[in-house]
């Protein structure tokens, strides 16, 4: 289903699929904290639908604050979680503000449509197993591992 070592890369960073069993993994780098949670966001949608298929009709905001960034990105797409689950959102382009442990974010998407956005995996939640997020030289690098 989902190919580990593929590379997807983005404006502002990249993520890969990484070999978890029975879950799927995510490793996510980007210059910045916020591009690093852009994309974090942009491969959950990827993992459940095809990203590129998600028009941006829909916009809503997110504001969130937790005690360490670790703790902050599974807070994050916790919530981009429940807006597709609970409000049938799904979600393509995210502008994320990080303000050391404090996010506003907008994010834009459409409803969650099975004819448009055929369904890959269902996620059941976000992890805290094998959670890492910090600076790696130059750059911001993360892994996230997801219930599926």
């Amino acid at each position: 289903m989902f190919e580990a070592g593929a590379v997807v890369g983005e404006a502002s960073g990249s993520y890969e699929f990484i070999d978890h069993t029975a879950d799927v993994g995510i490793r996510v780098e980007a210059p910045t904290a916020a591009a690093l949670f852009e994309t974090a966001a942009r491969a959950l949608t990827e993992i459940v639908t095809d990203a590129g298929a998600v028009m941006p009709r829909v916009k809503r905001t997110v504001e969130l604050e937790e005690e360490t960034l670790e703790v902050l990105l599974v807070s994050w797409l916790q919530e981009l979680l429940y807006l597709l689950e609970i409000e049938g959102l799904a979600f393509s382009r995210f502008g994320v503000k990080i303000d050391g442990t404090r996010l506003h974010a907008a994010v834009w998407g459409e409803p969650f449509d099975p004819e448009l956005h055929p369904r890959k995996s269902d996620i059941k939640a976000v992890t805290y197993h094998q959670l890492e997020v910090g600076r790696k030289g130059d750059s911001w690098e993360a892994r996230v591992i997801f219930d599926v």
